[in-house]
């Protein structure tokens, strides 16, 4: 081809190319004012995982409050064959014996018609009768003169009693004795005017050297006095 030719295709060409330019430029710029009136170009967001689980905090009593109380436990019964003691195969035997009691006395005995004296078990009075004697008495209770005298050391003439006159009776003759403290089977008599060692081992039954070992002091037989004291030992003593 030749420059001619060249230079006339040229400007042929230009026109077409210029619109098409401004056919293009005007597309892009009502692309552009279409998105800018839609809100803009919208970019992809990536998807968000759900928040994980968070443990809450255990509440809090508050102090206001007071605790609730919990219920006592419920016991069993217990059965009656657990409550019940249970017996010893052998009972302990008493540290010490028992004292023994008054003398029993025989309710068929004739004393037991008269009437008790005050506090002496086994003691009885007797209100002397127009025409007793200490003999017919005696007899008449079936006990022995020395028993009766011993009872009532208070008569001064055993051979003269009185009407009225209360006379002492019982079966031991030393019921009325005070006893020795602290001597098992020991009693207390008190000499009385014109009692001799013989007479008085006579009425309470006991011997005149069972009389001297008891009382040491005594140093002649034939010397006792009114108001001595003399210690009188049982057959245990």
């Amino acid at each position: 081809m030749t420059g001619a030719n060249l230079e006339r295709g040229r400007r042929t060409l230009t026109p077409a190319v210029l619109g098409s330019a401004l056919f293009v430029a005007a597309c892009a710029l009502a692309a552009i004012t279409f998105v800018a009136a839609r809100g803009g170009l919208q970019m992809p967001v990536a998807a968000t995982l759900p928040p994980a689980a968070v443990a809450s905090p255990r509440p809090v009593p508050s102090p206001s409050l007071p605790a609730p109380t919990p219920a006592p436990p419920v016991s069993a019964a217990p059965s009656p064959a657990s409550s019940a003691p249970i017996p010893s195969a052998t009972a302990a035997p008493p540290s010490t014996p028992p004292s023994p009691g008054p003398p029993t006395f025989d309710p068929n005995d004739p004393l037991a018609a008269l009437p008790p004296c005050p506090g002496i078990h086994g003691c009885f009075e007797y209100v002397v009768q127009r025409g007793d004697t200490l003999s017919g008495v005696a007899s008449r209770y079936v006990l022995p003169v020395s028993t009766v005298l011993a009872l009532n050391p208070e008569l001064a003439d055993p051979s003269t009693i009185v009407v009225g006159q209360v006379l002492y009776l019982g079966r031991d003759p030393k019921l009325r004795l005070e006893a020795c403290p602290g001597t098992v089977s020991c009693w207390l008599y008190v000499v009385r005017p014109g009692d001799l060692l013989s007479t008085i081992a006579g009425r309470y039954g006991v011997t005149i050297d069972a009389i001297l070992a008891a009382n040491p002091a005594i140093t002649d037989v034939n010397k006792i006095y009114s108001g001595q004291v003399l210690r009188l030992l049982g057959a245990e003593g």
